[in-house]
């Protein structure tokens, strides 16, 4: 990565935190699709304040890539003309190699929580009724993450879902960007900075 560009959300006691990442998410997923070239990202994200113990992304995001033009690219005016009071954006810079402190995967962490939606799948998968399906789940301890989310809503059927964000320190020196509609990748690695 040689480029980014930082964005800094700034919530009003009216308008809390977690509902400015789920806009401002939301616009960046669009404008990351409108981008995608062989179904990936030439531009990936990192979370300058990510905590892992307080599981928060805390309130700044960071676009980054190999090219200048990746980033000019995304036509952020576009995807962020009605957040402008809520999001302060940074001019496109050089990503300060002395400044690295390390290297990270921001990766989607997937989980199995929702009994119904699997059930839904066994039944149509094993061809068993619904019912029987959800009797099998019944049982079983469905999982839970620890990771941030933030709420994101499907373009394709409009449900809400979380997208669990995970953090893991590396030390693989980044040297390729393929990331996903998200920004997030567990192959390719972003600064720390």
């Amino acid at each position: 990565m040689n480029y980014y560009q930082d964005l800094t959300l700034i919530p009003e006691e009216e308008i809390p935190l977690h509902f400015l990442w789920e806009k401002v998410y939301q616009q960046l997923h669009l404008a990351l699709v409108e981008r995608l070239e062989n179904g990936k990202s030439r531009v990936g994200v990192s979370f300058p304040k990510y905590s892992k113990e307080g599981r928060s992304l805390c309130n700044k995001l960071r676009l980054l890539a190999l090219e200048k033009s990746n980033l000019e690219a995304l036509n952020m005016d576009k995807y962020f003309d009605r957040l402008n009071d809520y999001v302060h954006r940074t001019s496109i810079k050089g990503i300060p190699a002395d400044k690295i402190t390390g290297y990270a995967f921001f990766k989607r962490k997937q989980i199995k929580s929702n009994r119904e939606r699997l059930a839904r799948r066994r039944a149509c998968k094993m061809g068993v009724p619904y019912e029987q399906a959800l009797a099998f789940f019944a049982k079983k301890k469905m999982q839970r993450s620890e990771a941030p989310f933030i709420y994101l809503i499907s373009q394709t059927n409009s449900n809400r879902y979380p997208l669990f964000i995970a953090m893991e320190e590396t030390n693989i020196v980044p040297g390729t960007a393929a990331f996903s509609s998200y920004g997030l990748s567990s192959d390719c690695s972003v600064p720390l900075f």
